[in-house]
Protein backbone atom coordinates (compact mmCIF):
# COMPACT_ATOMS: atom_id res chain seq x y z
CA UNK A 1 0.00 0.00 0.00
CA UNK A 2 1.28 3.47 -0.92
CA UNK A 3 2.19 5.26 2.34
CA UNK A 4 1.48 8.73 0.96
CA UNK A 5 -1.90 10.33 1.53
CA UNK A 6 -4.77 10.54 -0.95
CA UNK A 7 -6.24 14.03 -1.21
CA UNK A 8 -9.97 14.32 -1.82
CA UNK A 9 -11.23 17.76 -2.87
CA UNK A 10 -14.86 18.73 -3.02
CA UNK A 11 -18.17 18.63 -1.24
CA UNK A 12 -18.95 17.67 2.34
CA UNK A 13 -22.47 17.92 3.69
CA UNK A 14 -25.10 16.01 5.64
CA UNK A 15 -27.62 13.53 4.27
CA UNK A 16 -31.14 13.57 5.69
CA UNK A 17 -32.36 10.10 4.76
CA UNK A 18 -36.10 9.39 4.72
CA UNK A 19 -37.14 5.80 4.09
CA UNK A 20 -40.45 5.57 2.30
CA UNK A 21 -42.75 2.74 3.39
CA UNK A 22 -44.30 0.12 1.18
CA UNK A 23 -47.81 1.37 0.41
CA UNK A 24 -50.67 -1.03 1.04
CA UNK A 25 -54.08 -0.05 -0.38
CA UNK A 26 -56.49 0.90 2.38
CA UNK A 27 -53.77 1.22 5.06
CA UNK A 28 -52.09 4.33 6.45
CA UNK A 29 -48.34 4.06 5.74
CA UNK A 30 -46.07 3.92 8.79
CA UNK A 31 -43.37 6.58 8.49
CA UNK A 32 -40.00 6.21 10.21
CA UNK A 33 -38.08 9.23 11.56
CA UNK A 34 -35.46 10.76 9.23
CA UNK A 35 -31.85 9.68 9.85
CA UNK A 36 -28.89 12.06 9.66
CA UNK A 37 -25.58 10.91 8.15
CA UNK A 38 -22.40 12.59 7.06
CA UNK A 39 -22.50 13.03 3.29
CA UNK A 40 -21.08 14.68 0.21
CA UNK A 41 -19.91 12.81 -2.88
CA UNK A 42 -16.21 13.50 -2.27
CA UNK A 43 -16.47 13.15 1.51
CA UNK A 44 -18.04 9.73 0.95
CA UNK A 45 -15.04 8.70 -1.16
CA UNK A 46 -12.72 9.90 1.61
CA UNK A 47 -14.52 7.73 4.16
CA UNK A 48 -14.56 4.76 1.77
CA UNK A 49 -10.79 5.03 1.49
CA UNK A 50 -10.29 5.43 5.24
CA UNK A 51 -12.42 2.35 5.92
CA UNK A 52 -10.10 0.38 3.62
CA UNK A 53 -7.01 1.53 5.50
CA UNK A 54 -5.86 4.26 3.09
CA UNK A 55 -4.38 7.48 4.52
CA UNK A 56 -6.63 10.26 3.24
CA UNK A 57 -7.12 14.00 3.68
CA UNK A 58 -10.00 16.27 2.72
CA UNK A 59 -9.66 19.63 0.98
CA UNK A 60 -12.68 21.91 1.00
CA UNK A 61 -14.97 24.23 2.92
CA UNK A 62 -17.87 23.52 5.25
CA UNK A 63 -20.33 25.76 7.07
CA UNK A 64 -19.66 26.99 10.58
CA UNK A 65 -23.12 25.78 11.58
CA UNK A 66 -24.60 22.79 13.34
CA UNK A 67 -24.67 20.57 10.26
CA UNK A 68 -21.17 21.68 9.31
CA UNK A 69 -19.81 20.74 12.72
CA UNK A 70 -21.61 17.39 12.47
CA UNK A 71 -20.01 16.71 9.07
CA UNK A 72 -16.57 17.81 10.28
CA UNK A 73 -16.70 15.68 13.42
CA UNK A 74 -17.88 12.73 11.33
CA UNK A 75 -14.82 12.94 9.05
CA UNK A 76 -12.48 13.24 12.02
CA UNK A 77 -14.13 10.21 13.62
CA UNK A 78 -13.49 8.22 10.44
CA UNK A 79 -9.79 9.08 10.54
CA UNK A 80 -9.83 11.56 7.65
CA UNK A 81 -7.25 14.36 7.97
CA UNK A 82 -9.08 17.73 7.89
CA UNK A 83 -6.07 20.06 7.89
CA UNK A 84 -7.29 21.61 4.62
CA UNK A 85 -10.99 21.72 5.49
CA UNK A 86 -11.90 25.36 6.23
CA UNK A 87 -15.06 26.47 8.02
CA UNK A 88 -16.94 29.39 6.41
CA UNK A 89 -19.93 31.56 7.25
CA UNK A 90 -22.43 29.83 4.99
CA UNK A 91 -25.04 27.08 5.19
CA UNK A 92 -23.81 23.51 4.91
CA UNK A 93 -25.72 21.65 2.21
CA UNK A 94 -28.41 19.28 3.40
CA UNK A 95 -29.19 16.49 0.94
CA UNK A 96 -32.70 15.09 1.33
CA UNK A 97 -32.69 11.49 0.14
CA UNK A 98 -35.99 9.65 -0.19
CA UNK A 99 -35.31 5.92 -0.26
CA UNK A 100 -37.95 3.83 -2.00
CA UNK A 101 -38.87 0.36 -0.65
CA UNK A 102 -36.84 -1.20 -3.49
CA UNK A 103 -33.70 0.72 -2.41
CA UNK A 104 -33.74 3.26 -5.24
CA UNK A 105 -33.46 6.92 -4.23
CA UNK A 106 -34.79 10.36 -5.05
CA UNK A 107 -32.43 13.16 -4.08
CA UNK A 108 -32.65 16.93 -3.73
CA UNK A 109 -30.53 19.48 -1.85
CA UNK A 110 -30.72 22.78 0.03
CA UNK A 111 -29.54 25.51 -0.25
CA UNK A 112 -29.65 25.58 -4.05
CA UNK A 113 -27.00 28.34 -4.27
CA UNK A 114 -24.06 29.68 -2.23
CA UNK A 115 -23.72 26.53 -0.15
CA UNK A 116 -20.67 26.26 2.10
CA UNK A 117 -18.76 23.81 -0.10
CA UNK A 118 -18.63 26.36 -2.97
CA UNK A 119 -16.33 28.77 -1.07
CA UNK A 120 -13.02 26.96 -1.63
CA UNK A 121 -10.61 29.38 -3.37
CA UNK A 122 -7.66 28.78 -5.72
CA UNK A 123 -5.34 30.30 -3.10
CA UNK A 124 -6.49 27.66 -0.62
CA UNK A 125 -4.93 24.92 -2.71
CA UNK A 126 -1.69 26.84 -3.27
CA UNK A 127 -0.58 25.87 0.23
CA UNK A 128 -0.74 22.14 -0.57
CA UNK A 129 2.41 20.24 -1.53
CA UNK A 130 0.90 17.92 -4.14
CA UNK A 131 4.23 16.16 -4.68
CA UNK A 132 3.65 14.44 -1.32
CA UNK A 133 0.21 13.13 -2.32
CA UNK A 134 -0.50 9.62 -3.56
CA UNK A 135 -3.61 10.62 -5.55
CA UNK A 136 -6.07 13.50 -6.01
CA UNK A 137 -9.79 12.82 -6.38
CA UNK A 138 -12.49 15.39 -7.09
CA UNK A 139 -16.01 15.61 -8.47
CA UNK A 140 -18.26 17.40 -10.91
CA UNK A 141 -20.28 18.43 -7.86
CA UNK A 142 -17.83 21.33 -7.41
CA UNK A 143 -17.73 22.39 -11.05
CA UNK A 144 -20.98 24.38 -11.07
CA UNK A 145 -20.06 27.41 -8.93
CA UNK A 146 -17.20 29.80 -8.31
CA UNK A 147 -14.72 29.99 -6.70
CA UNK A 148 -14.66 26.23 -5.96
CA UNK A 149 -14.76 25.42 -9.67
CA UNK A 150 -11.53 27.35 -10.26
CA UNK A 151 -9.97 25.88 -7.11
CA UNK A 152 -10.68 22.32 -8.24
CA UNK A 153 -9.31 22.87 -11.74
CA UNK A 154 -6.21 24.56 -10.30
CA UNK A 155 -5.63 21.68 -7.90
CA UNK A 156 -5.99 19.14 -10.71
CA UNK A 157 -3.40 21.03 -12.77
CA UNK A 158 -1.00 21.28 -9.81
CA UNK A 159 -1.36 17.56 -9.08
CA UNK A 160 -0.76 16.60 -12.71
CA UNK A 161 2.32 18.83 -12.81
CA UNK A 162 3.60 17.02 -9.71
CA UNK A 163 3.09 13.61 -11.34
CA UNK A 164 0.19 12.68 -9.07
CA UNK A 165 -2.70 10.58 -10.50
CA UNK A 166 -5.93 12.58 -10.71
CA UNK A 167 -9.45 11.14 -10.80
CA UNK A 168 -12.75 12.84 -11.51
CA UNK A 169 -16.25 11.53 -10.83
CA UNK A 170 -18.50 13.33 -13.30
CA UNK A 171 -21.45 13.62 -10.87
CA UNK A 172 -23.36 15.69 -13.42
CA UNK A 173 -26.78 15.38 -11.72
CA UNK A 174 -28.45 16.51 -14.92
CA UNK A 175 -31.85 15.58 -13.51
CA UNK A 176 -31.41 18.40 -10.96
CA UNK A 177 -29.46 21.08 -12.78
CA UNK A 178 -29.24 20.31 -16.49
CA UNK A 179 -26.44 21.77 -18.61
CA UNK A 180 -26.58 25.36 -17.28
CA UNK A 181 -23.67 27.62 -16.30
CA UNK A 182 -21.31 26.39 -19.04
CA UNK A 183 -21.07 23.05 -17.23
CA UNK A 184 -20.25 21.08 -20.39
CA UNK A 185 -17.24 23.29 -21.10
CA UNK A 186 -16.08 23.16 -17.48
CA UNK A 187 -16.43 19.39 -17.20
CA UNK A 188 -14.59 18.99 -20.51
CA UNK A 189 -11.69 20.98 -19.02
CA UNK A 190 -11.76 18.79 -15.91
CA UNK A 191 -11.81 15.58 -17.97
CA UNK A 192 -8.73 16.80 -19.85
CA UNK A 193 -6.89 17.13 -16.50
CA UNK A 194 -7.90 13.66 -15.24
CA UNK A 195 -6.07 10.36 -15.49
CA UNK A 196 -9.22 8.46 -14.49
CA UNK A 197 -12.84 9.47 -15.10
CA UNK A 198 -15.75 7.76 -13.32
CA UNK A 199 -19.40 8.11 -14.25
CA UNK A 200 -22.73 6.48 -14.87
CA UNK A 201 -22.72 5.10 -18.41
CA UNK A 202 -26.32 6.11 -19.07
CA UNK A 203 -26.77 9.26 -17.00
CA UNK A 204 -23.36 10.93 -17.41
CA UNK A 205 -20.86 9.45 -19.87
CA UNK A 206 -23.28 9.08 -22.79
CA UNK A 207 -24.78 12.60 -22.40
CA UNK A 208 -21.34 14.20 -21.99
CA UNK A 209 -19.95 12.47 -25.08
CA UNK A 210 -23.25 13.07 -26.93
CA UNK A 211 -23.32 9.44 -28.01
CA UNK A 212 -26.05 6.89 -27.25
CA UNK A 213 -23.76 3.86 -27.32
CA UNK A 214 -22.08 3.49 -23.91
CA UNK A 215 -18.95 1.85 -25.27
CA UNK A 216 -18.47 4.49 -27.95
CA UNK A 217 -19.08 7.25 -25.43
CA UNK A 218 -16.48 5.85 -23.03
CA UNK A 219 -13.98 5.48 -25.87
CA UNK A 220 -14.60 9.08 -26.89
CA UNK A 221 -13.96 10.40 -23.37
CA UNK A 222 -10.87 8.20 -22.98
CA UNK A 223 -9.51 9.73 -26.19
CA UNK A 224 -6.25 7.83 -25.92
CA UNK A 225 -5.26 9.87 -22.89
CA UNK A 226 -7.07 8.53 -19.80
CA UNK A 227 -8.96 5.61 -18.30
CA UNK A 228 -12.75 5.88 -18.27
CA UNK A 229 -14.91 3.75 -15.97
CA UNK A 230 -18.52 3.64 -17.15
CA UNK A 231 -20.61 2.27 -14.29
CA UNK A 232 -23.51 0.04 -15.38
CA UNK A 233 -25.38 -0.43 -12.09
CA UNK A 234 -26.13 -4.10 -11.49
CA UNK A 235 -24.31 -4.82 -14.76
CA UNK A 236 -20.94 -3.92 -13.28
CA UNK A 237 -18.73 -1.50 -15.21
CA UNK A 238 -17.10 -0.96 -18.58
CA UNK A 239 -13.40 -0.03 -18.42
CA UNK A 240 -11.73 1.76 -21.33
CA UNK A 241 -8.00 2.33 -20.85
CA UNK A 242 -5.89 5.12 -22.33
CA UNK A 243 -4.68 2.57 -24.89
CA UNK A 244 -8.28 2.08 -26.03
CA UNK A 245 -8.68 -1.42 -24.57
CA UNK A 246 -12.27 -2.02 -23.42
CA UNK A 247 -13.19 -4.60 -20.76
CA UNK A 248 -16.53 -5.36 -19.15
CA UNK A 249 -16.16 -6.19 -15.44
CA UNK A 250 -19.18 -7.95 -13.94
CA UNK A 251 -20.81 -6.75 -10.75
CA UNK A 252 -21.50 -8.82 -7.63
CA UNK A 253 -24.91 -10.16 -6.58
CA UNK A 254 -26.20 -8.22 -3.59
CA UNK A 255 -29.40 -7.39 -1.77
CA UNK A 256 -30.63 -3.89 -2.59
CA UNK A 257 -31.21 -1.97 0.62
CA UNK A 258 -30.11 1.55 -0.34
CA UNK A 259 -28.33 2.74 -3.52
CA UNK A 260 -27.40 6.15 -2.05
CA UNK A 261 -23.65 6.71 -2.48
CA UNK A 262 -22.98 3.55 -4.48
CA UNK A 263 -20.92 5.42 -7.06
CA UNK A 264 -18.83 7.08 -4.34
CA UNK A 265 -18.20 3.68 -2.78
CA UNK A 266 -17.07 2.37 -6.15
CA UNK A 267 -14.59 5.23 -6.52
CA UNK A 268 -13.08 4.56 -3.11
CA UNK A 269 -12.68 0.86 -3.81
CA UNK A 270 -11.08 1.51 -7.19
CA UNK A 271 -8.56 4.04 -5.84
CA UNK A 272 -7.69 1.81 -2.86
CA UNK A 273 -6.98 -1.07 -5.23
CA UNK A 274 -4.80 0.99 -7.54
CA UNK A 275 -2.75 2.19 -4.57
CA UNK A 276 -2.40 -1.44 -3.48
CA UNK A 277 -0.77 -2.18 -6.84
CA UNK A 278 -3.73 -3.76 -8.64
CA UNK A 279 -4.23 -3.19 -12.37
CA UNK A 280 -7.19 -1.26 -13.74
CA UNK A 281 -9.43 -4.26 -14.34
CA UNK A 282 -8.85 -5.73 -10.87
CA UNK A 283 -9.32 -2.27 -9.36
CA UNK A 284 -12.70 -2.14 -11.08
CA UNK A 285 -13.59 -5.46 -9.41
CA UNK A 286 -12.69 -3.84 -6.06
CA UNK A 287 -14.91 -0.90 -6.98
CA UNK A 288 -17.79 -3.21 -7.85
CA UNK A 289 -17.30 -5.16 -4.61
CA UNK A 290 -17.23 -1.98 -2.51
CA UNK A 291 -20.37 -0.65 -4.20
CA UNK A 292 -22.19 -3.99 -3.82
CA UNK A 293 -21.45 -4.00 -0.09
CA UNK A 294 -22.67 -0.43 0.29
CA UNK A 295 -25.92 -1.15 -1.58
CA UNK A 296 -26.68 -3.88 0.97
CA UNK A 297 -26.36 -1.38 3.84
CA UNK A 298 -28.18 1.80 4.84
CA UNK A 299 -26.91 5.28 4.01
CA UNK A 300 -24.10 6.55 1.80
CA UNK A 301 -21.72 5.75 4.66
CA UNK A 302 -22.73 2.07 4.84
CA UNK A 303 -19.21 1.31 3.64
CA UNK A 304 -17.03 -1.80 4.00
CA UNK A 305 -13.66 -2.42 5.59
CA UNK A 306 -10.78 -3.90 3.59
CA UNK A 307 -11.67 -7.32 5.06
CA UNK A 308 -15.28 -6.94 3.93
CA UNK A 309 -14.18 -6.17 0.38
CA UNK A 310 -11.80 -9.13 0.38
CA UNK A 311 -14.69 -11.37 1.46
CA UNK A 312 -16.91 -10.16 -1.42
CA UNK A 313 -14.07 -10.66 -3.91
CA UNK A 314 -13.43 -14.20 -2.62
CA UNK A 315 -17.07 -15.27 -2.35
CA UNK A 316 -18.29 -13.58 -5.51
CA UNK A 317 -21.29 -12.04 -3.74
CA UNK A 318 -22.34 -9.99 -0.72
CA UNK A 319 -23.46 -11.97 2.32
Amino acid sequence: MNSRRVLTLGDVNVDMVIRLPQRVPGQMPQLTPPTLFGGGSVANVAVALARQGVAVGFVGTVGDDGFGRFALDDLVGEGVDVTYLRQVNAFTTTVFALIEPDGERLVTAWPPQNAAHTFLRPQDVEAIDFSRAAWLHTSGMVMRASPVREAALHAMALARAAGVPVSLDLNLRLELWGWGDNIRETITRAVALANVVFGSAEEEIAPLAELNDHAQAAQALADGARTVIARLGAGGALVVTSEGRATHVAGFPTRVVDTLGAGDAFDGGFIAARLAGEDTVEATRWGNATAAWKIAHHGARGLPSRQDVAHVLAEGRVG
